[in-house]
């Protein structure tokens, strides 16, 4: 779930410069826990975590950062270099079948009007769209959104004529362009889509709410050894949420700082995305004996994945979500 590409071109690969386990020196010695994320405001209370000292207060040192590009943030995450990457459930699927360890241990949101399909005003409907030009970025996780709208539908892609597109703000772009009579894509152009894209909203996540559903990934691997610093990056982010509920306007302001954007701008963007709190991330995650709405979706990801070509064998769904964080954010609560 990208957001604001071009904003963030000047991202390069130095955002993994230091990126190994250690110590900072500029916060008190304490054990650093590397997180990555992308431009997608649901991940923003990680920023607000380290803004406000709720990392120290939990023992460690957050080091959080920002980089578009899928590859690099599995490669960060398989090395080691990073001990968390913002992603969906859904592409969680897609990067295990492909080899990356990767695994779910924490919630950070689900997308609610923030992706969805634009089209011109004489599209009304996906049914409208039966034989039209589509754009969408494949095996990303607007693809799984529309192979789900499209399937409720009894529709498929072969239903279109498929435009691929790098991104889903190059999608919109193709739209735009006249490329495309519709485009899978998100935010700006799914809030701003008469204005951005001369086009509407047929459909967005607001329709199916925690379909793309938002995680943090650690590697499964090293899970085990780092399984307590990582605990305590959650706990951080806890109180963050918190904060940004009881405090929203200087919470958005720090986010909105380091998305670089207007603070205007942010909150709209941030309307897309429901942020979750210990509640809601119980809910979805369940245990192991009795799993939650997590372990549904990446049945469903394995399934829409496999007839879509995406990946070419199924993989475990115990292997892409693990209860181990949750289950100790659960035991501390009591």
């Amino acid at each position: 779930m990208k957001r604001y590409l071009l904003l963030f071109a000047c991202l390069s690969l130095a955002c993994f410069t230091g990126c190994g386990r250690g110590h900072s020196a500029g916060r008190q010695n304490l054990p650093v826990v590397k997180v990555i994320i992308n431009s997608w405001p649901g991940l923003g209370p990680y920023y607000v975590a380290q803004a406000k000292g709720f990392d120290r207060a939990q023992g460690i040192s957050l080091d959080v950062s920002m980089n578009e590009d899928p590859t690099l943030r599995h490669t960060a995450l398989e090395s080691g270099d990073a001990d968390l990457v913002g992603i969906t459930m859904d592409a969680v699927v897609i990067a295990r079948a492909h080899g990356v360890p990767m695994t779910a241990v924490g919630q950070s949101d689900y997308s609610f009007g923030g992706d969805g399909i634009i089209a011109g005003k004489s599209i009304q409907t996906l049914a409208d769209l039966k034989g039209k030009r589509i754009a969408y970025s494949p095996g990303q996780p607007s693809e799984f959104f529309l192979l789900v709208v499209l399937q409720k539908e009894h529709l498929g892609l072969q239903d279109f004529t498929k435009i691929p597109a790098g991104d889903p703000s190059l999608a919109a772009q193709m739209f735009t362009a006249g490329r495309a009579d519709a485009a899978v894509t998100w935010d700006p152009w799914i809030s701003q889509a008469e204005k951005l894209a001369r086009g509407h909203v047929i459909v967005s996540t607001r329709d199916t709410p925690g379909i793309l559903l938002g995680i943090v990934a650690a590697n499964s691997n090293l899970l085990p050894e780092h399984k307590d610093h990582i605990y305590r990056s959650q706990k951080a982010w806890l109180m963050a949420v918190d904060y940004c509920r009881q405090h929203p306007d200087e919470s958005a302001q720090i986010m909105a700082r380091k998305f670089n954007v207007p603070m205007a701008d942010f909150k709209r963007m941030a309307k897309g995305a429901q942020i979750a709190d210990l509640a809601e991330e119980l809910k979805t995650f369940g245990t192991r004996e009795n799993p939650g709405a997590i372990l549904q979706i990446a049945n469903q990801a394995n399934a829409l994945w496999l007839e879509a070509g995406a990946i070419q064998k199924a993989v475990d769904p115990y292997s892409v979500v693990d209860w181990t964080i949750v289950d100790e954010l659960r035991k501390a609560e009591k």
